[in-house]
């Protein structure tokens, strides 16, 4: 089995210091989150960028920021975001255009046109696309692009399931819902999962037995047990550490999920 690569998301697009004093918001909390978490076993970040009022942007000079705070003392793996609020496709493009990361998600929300034209450009530009799946519509919207030589394999799909907020589903509703998404995978993907509502924790311990990788921080749940806020990502990737340890599955070095996703920069 392949060492389990986690990936820290450090801050949500909707929520702010309102739902927790512990969200960072400005380029300086989101890079020190993103750092916490790289020193106790993140491999990926997965960014939202934020201006210095706490404003969702797609502006690259801000991502910009985030990143170099974090370059200076990590060498995780940068992943942008392209999902949030509703903007031209340019405009989610602009930040990977100017600091081509390593890696960036591929919303899959958007028209087929958008979609595709996504693909295309992080395809031209060597990025690796993360494939972000809601549910088993979008993994086939993903194995299309994959048919037609759009994503390269191996694919790589994040398996998105509920937030808090929005779900009380058992965990055998979502341990059905998540083996139905991955059979519905282009054979040879690499998958990834993230959120689960009030079943994380043992979504997580599923997740690890099964070869899965697993993403992990305040932006998927402010809650590291029910009614305990978590302060930082760092808490949620330690704790995925620790339950990866006690299953036998080694976790993933930077280097080791390069290899493991192709990524070449």
């Amino acid at each position: 089995m392949d060492p389990l690569v986690i990936t820290v998301a450090s801050t949500n697009i909707n929520w702010t210091k309102k739902e927790s004093q512990y969200m960072p918001e400005t380029p300086q909390e989101i890079a020190e989150d993103i750092i916490k978490a790289s020193e106790v076993g993140a491999a990926v970040a997965h960014i939202h960028a934020r201006d210095e009022k706490g404003n969702v942007t797609f502006d690259p000079k801000y991502y910009g920021r985030i990143i170099e705070k974090v370059q200076k003392r990590s060498d995780i793996i940068i992943q942008i975001s392209t999902g949030g609020p509703p903007v031209p496709v340019e405009d989610k493009l602009a930040p990977i255009r100017e600091l081509r990361p390593e890696m960036a998600s591929l919303n899959i929300k958007g028209s087929s046109e958008e979609i595709e034209y996504t693909a295309n450009v992080m395809k031209e530009l060597g990025v690796a696309p993360i494939i972000e799946a809601f549910d088993r519509g979008m993994i086939a919207t993903g194995n299309r692009l994959i048919e037609r030589g759009l994503i390269k394999q191996p694919a790589h799909f994040e398996l998105v399931f509920d937030l808090v907020s929005d779900s009380d589903k058992s965990l055998l509703e979502d341990y059905d819902e998540m083996v139905q998404r991955i059979k519905a995978m282009f054979p040879g993907s690499i998958w990834s999962r993230n959120r689960g509502a009030h079943n994380q924790f043992a979504m997580d311990v599923i997740t690890i037995m099964l070869g899965g990788h697993i993403r992990v921080g305040l932006e998927d749940n402010l809650f590291l047990t029910r009614g305990q806020l978590a302060q930082s990502s760092a808490e949620f990737v330690k704790r995925v550490v620790r339950l990866s340890s006690e299953l036998n599955r080694k976790v993933a070095t930077v280097e080791e999920a390069k290899e493991l996703f192709k990524i070449i920069h």
